[in-house]
């Protein structure tokens, strides 16, 4: 991912990364302006809060940019203005992670989880990077699996709370809602039955707890199953 960012950066594009809360945008974005730094580039990095929908001006720099549903909203509506910088506009969209990146992570954190750890923790934290630190942090005081979750649902309520702000917006509440009951679906099925649009799904993936899947048999559906627990307290 900080190479396709770099590469695009040095191709002319402005890259924009998107992600919910939690996503790792912030990580993302300084580990490539560090690479691109270390090539000779002028680079500067803008992060929009949640809630910001207004990309700042870099004229004469390199601009990697990071943020949330909101600026992702702008640059949809946006449609007519496809640069930013006198940049083409490059859409880098976080996604959660999978099973083999978690067992990567926490090999290089020191940790040698049994199969059945780990897909517990996959379970419980749908592959959210925020939510699986939660779960190398809390691992230190114990492993006793329900402890365990606890301690990271209690961690984890920022983020979380920041989530719920994010779906109760009134484009992602009602396809939330639907697909909390169905836990999953094919997004065709979706779309016919309460008319999701794709820049709405996108949108929904962002946000965090959702995790979807492309190709021939697209499908959508409930990662985080902490995240789930977090909303029935």
């Amino acid at each position: 991912m900080i190479r396709r960012v770099v590469d695009g950066a040095l191709r002319g594009s402005a890259p924009v990364v998107f992600g919910g809360p939690g996503m790792g945008k912030t990580t993302l974005v300084e580990a490539a302006a560090a690479r691109l730094r270390e090539s000779g580039a002028d680079v500067v990095v803008h992060e929009h809060a949640d809630d910001d929908d207004q990309p700042r001006e870099a004229p004469g720099v390199v601009c990697l940019r990071s943020g949330g549903i909101a600026l992702h909203r702008a640059l949809v509506r946006a449609r007519g203005e496809r640069e930013l910088d006198g940049r083409r506009v490059q859409r880098v969209p976080l996604v959660l992670l999978q099973r083999r990146d978690l067992r990567a992570w926490a090999a290089a954190a020191g940790y040698l989880f049994a199969e059945s750890e780990l897909e517990r923790a996959f379970r419980g934290n749908g592959g959210h990077p925020f939510v699986f630190a939660a779960w190398l942090e809390a691992c230190r005081y114990t492993r006793v699996p329900e402890l365990l979750e606890a301690r990271v649902v209690e961690a984890c309520a920022p983020v979380f709370a920041r989530i719920d702000r994010e779906l109760a917006h009134p484009e992602l509440a009602p396809l939330w809602t639907w697909l909390e009951q169905a836990r999953s679906s094919g997004v065709d099925d979706m779309q016919r039955a309460i008319g999701a649009t794709k820049p709405a799904l996108d949108r929904l993936a962002i946000a965090g707890p959702v995790s979807r899947t492309l190709g021939a048999k697209a499908e959508i559906s409930v990662a985080c199953e902490l995240y789930l627990l977090h909303r029935t307290r």
